[in-house]
């Protein structure tokens, strides 16, 4: 008798555990039910809140067919301002970097033509023809004299 007391006793037991396991989900549920339901109603505020906005302004689907065509092209306008300026940005990344490789060319330019000139001078020749040594041209000791047409 006492062994069918104790196992009624731990069913019972074990029935309030049950009971209570399944009072702590439904809370947990209702909790997040009135959660979500909060963001619902946030949500439907906000869109009701924007409806009554649109309806003081006096802003309906109506105005909205009417000004497609104005809207399109605003957004047509948009489109084109911004590619102009895409396309006008690259150009001037382009002439920044043409104009970056022109003064190269330039200073090389200068420098080509600065040791082409220190290379043609009368003293560098004649140092050149001494070292080749087998040159028989010498420079002149006579000074220079200039040729006056007497007309």
């Amino acid at each position: 008798m006492a062994e069918i007391k104790d196992n009624k006793q731990e069913e019972l037991e074990k029935q309030e555990t049950v009971v209570t396991e399944e009072q702590e989900q439904s809370s947990k549920s209702k909790i997040l039910n009135a959660l979500v339901n909060e963001e619902d109603d946030s949500e439907k505020k906000d869109l009701e809140h924007l409806k009554d906005v649109l309806q003081a302004l006096s802003i309906n689907g109506l105005w909205f067919r009417k000004q497609l065509g104005v809207l399109a092209l605003i957004l047509f306008g948009i489109i084109i301002y911004i590619s102009n300026r895409y396309q006008a940005q690259s150009e001037m990344i382009e002439e920044d970097k043409l104009h970056k490789d022109l003064q190269d060319w330039k200073y090389r330019s200068m420098t080509r033509n600065s040791e082409l000139t220190f290379r043609c001078r009368q003293s560098q020749l004649e140092e050149q023809m001494k070292a080749m040594g087998d040159s028989t041209l010498c420079s002149s000791n006579e000074p220079i004299y200039e040729l006056t047409n007497n007309d």
